[in-house]
């Protein structure tokens, strides 16, 4: 490529502190981004996602897009960026449009990885309020949305012990969130955190970072053992560890699952999964984000899971964001 390689970050911007806006990017976090994408020597350009998206991705024509877009409206909203980037040939960073969707729709990322061998938690998916629950399904459960991102919606509050409880908690989501509700054996034990860089292209394979797990012993009580929106409010550095103190052993196992799951939902460039090991050894898978957040603001005390798993193999925020493009660009073929 003879000219100076454009680089689009493609993202919402948050302008309001609601459980819905905490998916966005702060300015902060825009910022850094700029910065290592300028640290590599590329051309910068900001577009935020908006109604005006697709034009400006038109009449900029980038050479790559970063997305990090959670898109405007519905379930599969996700999609939106990779589809408007694959309609005018542009090449983007991060999964496609089928893989999205698929990540934004817990039960169904579920089906695929039980078709495929992986172990998730037994479940269901409730749609009404008097719908039966299988008898199969014992408790305790936990209930969260189908179609949402960034723990909103989950809380120690959604963990339910009995049929009443469930009852009342189902109600009240179905009528916040509008969608079918993920009712899922609760696994009580250790929580991994896990990102991945990479592609499966030839004879290469993703490359697993540092686990992370995170640590539920400082957590105040009312906030159990449920990485929800209010524990993430009061998390500090010390709650997570990084790399996670494991044997071998279950190093190996949970890097082998999160590949294989990496393969099965066909995720590209980047993604992060989450895991339960319970007491019994067994190892669950709970959720992907193809998305991953690397919200890095100092002013709110912020920084993702995917970017620390980067500083723990000694590496800094513009060589994460300079790490995760370039295997965008071996992808295309541009690089």
């Amino acid at each position: 490529m003879s000219h100076k390689l454009k680089v689009a970050f493609c993202c919402n911007i948050r302008h309001a502190d609601d459980e819905f806006n905490i998916e966005f990017e702060p300015e902060e976090t825009i910022e850094h981004v700029k910065h290592g994408i300028e640290a590599a020597g590329w051309e910068y350009l900001l577009i935020e996602v908006d109604e005006n998206c697709y034009e400006n991705l038109k009449k900029h024509r980038p050479d790559i897009v970063f997305n990090r877009a959670e898109g405007i409206t519905g379930e599969s909203r996700e999609s939106q960026i990779p589809a408007f980037c694959e309609m005018l040939g542009i090449p983007y960073v991060g999964s496609g449009i089928m893989a999205n969707a698929i990540g934004l729709d817990k039960p169904t990322t579920k089906m695929i990885l039980e078709y495929h061998g992986l172990k998730t938690a037994p479940f269901q998916v409730l749609e009404s309020f008097d719908e039966p629950l299988r008898e199969s399904l014992t408790y305790p459960l936990i209930l969260k949305p189908s179609h949402e991102g960034s723990s909103i919606g989950i809380n120690w509050g959604n963990v339910v012990n009995d049929e009443s409880t469930l009852r009342v908690k189902l109600s009240e989501m179905l009528e916040t969130y509008k969608q079918p509700v993920l009712i899922e054996k609760f696994i009580d034990g250790r929580e991994f955190s896990v990102g991945l860089v990479g592609n499966y292209i030839d004879s290469e394979e993703p490359t697993v970072l540092p686990i992370l797990e995170v640590d539920f012993t400082n957590f105040p009580p009312e906030l159990g053992r449920v990485l929800g929106q209010k524990a993430k409010s009061v998390m500090d550095d010390s709650s997570n560890k990084c790399p996670a103190e494991i044997d071998d052993a279950l190093r190996e196992q949970i890097e082998t699952h999160a590949k294989a799951s990496f393969k099965a939902l066909d995720c590209k460039d980047w993604a992060r999964m989450d895991y339960r090991y319970d007491s019994h050894g067994e190892l669950y898978f709970l959720e992907v984000n193809t998305l991953p957040g690397i919200d890095y603001d100092v002013v709110r005390d912020e920084l993702s899971f995917y970017p620390m798993m980067w500083y723990a193999l000694g590496k800094k925020f513009p060589d994460m964001v300079k790490g995760v493009i370039e295997v965008a660009l071996r992808r295309y073929g541009i690089v």
